[in-house]
């Protein structure tokens, strides 16, 4: 028998439990019993956001707040006016602090700085790229920080004073850099590994009873994840009670950070096991409806507590030291991955088509998502405040495995510039400033080892990709530039790094070139420990046909002062030797 069809035995152990008042209850229990009535307006003075300082584009007391009419089943206690944010969610466009390396390490430990502490913390490379990765995907809105932080504050494990107030919606957040951290270090729980393994995702009908069951009970805090059918994005609100509305149907009620201080209502249909969400950007425009049903399985539950751990580090080293006060884990071999990412820009962006060797294929193709490939997992993101601005979904790829991408311009509105990297096992490999125009297709290898890319260029004309690699190597750690220029459709480009001989290979033996089939490429390469940072490089290297080829050994590189030796020509040789200058 599903929940739902218990309405009347949950409210009479909820009445009984308020009763009992037993030191024993469950703090949000306590609350329940206290909290003001739901969908109570008018006390909220709502605050200017960073959308708007004078407030224009804040939200309450222009929707109008959900007032329930059945039966309450399940209460937490929360109330969006009271324990909510009084400001509306927002994303990049507004030049918001978003992560910076002390939230990193506070979430990873000790093992993602090379150098430093806290503010002063120098980020290993993969951990570097993952900051980058994660505030660009914040670029559509921060909803599910706002949800977690508030969720938090509501639990009394993070506290509003340092923030400025004695209760979240008291909080300012223009000139608050440090609360606007704390959002987006919250923001990036949907990203946490302990947490992913502890989604509830299913049908409808199976969420809500999980979500009844945590309300009434206490032991658990979620945020609701609502995803758009294509996978390219969704919007993450605040769950706080569920509503028997009668003739099999439910309403969630939601703290929705795009309309602060009121009470919003998501309908569950359990007969029909689908659900229905009447939202927007803000409460001006109203007129979109989501909803999903069993089959796309697209409400989540999130949950807070496993965040409040230190997490297993999924781009560090696998036999990286684990062992240490606070200096963090990595995840054992069987659950090690490597993920894959798109950037650009959010509302003009290609996609990522992973095919194998079968044929099958994962990732958005003709607007649907399409998930045909075992092992390889879908991340979607809950980032949106603006429904038409979505990032592209990241994926995991388990560790050791290799497969094909294509990055899919047939969407694409316009011209745009897009990069792809891989982050994983203590390296990045990324390809940036891709040039990307409507209909066109490029193609890449990736390693699911994590060492190494091999990137075809699909456009038309010349383009000026760039290859960017980063890893960890003892007490040092090591970047990687490559910069083509003049590089003709259908060439082919890849890099490779052998972390157990330290060399690099730049393969550039199947590049089309504007200058007799060659093209001009520029290398850098940076060494960074706890006490300098050293850089060598050249622009000089004309590479492309038989010897286009680039090695060179990280693990010898020279002192201060001293060039960098590096071998130019085909596979098996001969090879002419360059020196890049060491730059001071």
């Amino acid at each position: 028998m599903h929940l739902l069809h218990k309405s009347a035995a949950l409210a009479a152990v909820v009445v009984a439990l308020s009763l009992a008042a037993c030191e024993d209850d469950p703090p949000s229990r306590d609350r329940a019993n206290n909290a003001p009535a739901i969908g109570a307006g008018g006390s909220l003075a709502v605050k200017p956001s960073l959308l708007g300082e004078d407030g224009e584009t804040a939200s309450a007391g222009v929707a109008e707040s959900y007032v329930p009419t059945g039966d309450i089943i399940a209460d937490s206690g929360f109330r969006p006016q009271v324990d909510g944010f009084a400001f509306e969610n927002y994303g990049n466009d507004v030049g918001p602090q978003n992560l910076t390396p002390a939230e990193v390490q506070a979430l990873f430990g000790d093992q993602v700085c090379v150098g430093g502490n806290g503010d002063d913390c120098r980020l290993i490379p993969p951990a570097e790229r993952w900051l980058a990765n994660e505030n660009e995907r914040m670029a559509g809105g921060h909803c599910m920080g706002f949800s977690v932080a508030a969720i938090r504050m509501f639990q009394e494990s993070l506290e509003p004073e340092p923030f400025g107030a004695e209760e979240p919606a008291e909080l300012e957040i223009v000139g608050n850099a440090d609360l606007q951290r704390s959002i987006a270090e919250h923001w990036v729980y949907q990203d946490l590994p302990l947490i992913q393994e502890e989604i509830v995702q299913g049908a409808p009908a199976e969420v809500l009873d999980t979500l009844v069951e945590a309300l009434d009970s206490g032991e658990e805090d979620y945020t609701l994840g609502i995803l758009m059918a294509d996978g390219s994005g969704g919007h993450a609100v605040t769950p706080f009670a569920v509503e028997d509305k009668g003739d099999g149907t439910a309403a969630i009620l939601v703290y929705d950070n795009n309309f602060p201080g009121i009470t919003r209502a998501v309908t569950v249909d359990i007969e029909d096991d689908t659900w229905t969400y009447v939202g927007g950007t803000n409460p001006q425009n109203l007129g979109e409806v989501y909803e999903g049903t069993a089959e796309t399985e697209s409400m989540v539950l999130l949950p807070t507590n496993p965040g409040d751990e230190i997490q297993p580090c999924f781009f560090c080293r696998e036999d990286a030291l684990t062992q240490g006060a606070g200096l963090g884990t990595v995840l054992p071999d069987a659950k090690a991955y490597s993920e894959v990412t798109l950037g650009g820009d959010p509302a003009n962006h290609p996609h990522l088509v992973f095919v194998d060797e079968e044929g099958r294929r994962t990732g958005i193709v003709d607007g649907e998502l399409i998930t045909e490939i075992p092992g390889i997992r879908v991340q979607r993101g809950f980032s949106v405040r603006n429904w038409e601005s979505a990032p592209e979904p990241k994926y995991q790829i388990p560790a050791g495995r290799d497969i094909a991408v294509t990055i899919d311009g047939s969407n694409l509105k316009k011209r745009t510039t897009a990069k792809i990297d891989l982050v994983g096992n203590g390296l990045v490999v990324a390809i940036e400033d891709i040039e990307m125009s409507p209909g066109q297709e490029d193609n890449v290898l990736v390693s699911g080892g994590g060492d190494g890319l091999v990137y075809e260029v699909g456009g038309k004309g010349e383009s000026a990709p760039q290859f960017f690699a980063g890893l960890e190597d003892g007490d040092a750690s090591y970047t990687f530039a490559a910069t083509a220029a003049g590089v003709r459709k259908g060439s082919v480009i890849g890099m490779f790094i052998d972390r157990e001989e330290g060399n690099v290979l730049l393969d550039a033996s199947d590049v089309k070139g504007s200058v007799d089939g060659k093209a001009f490429f520029g290398l850098l390469l940076g060494k960074a420990t706890a006490e300098e940072e050293l850089v060598w490089g050249t622009d000089e290297l004309e590479l492309g046909g038989r010897g286009g080829d680039v090695y060179f050994n990280y693990k010898e590189t020279p002192e201060a002062g001293e060039p960098l030796t590096l071998e130019v020509g085909p596979e098996d040789g001969p090879f002419e030797t360059l020196k890049a200058p060491f730059d001071p």
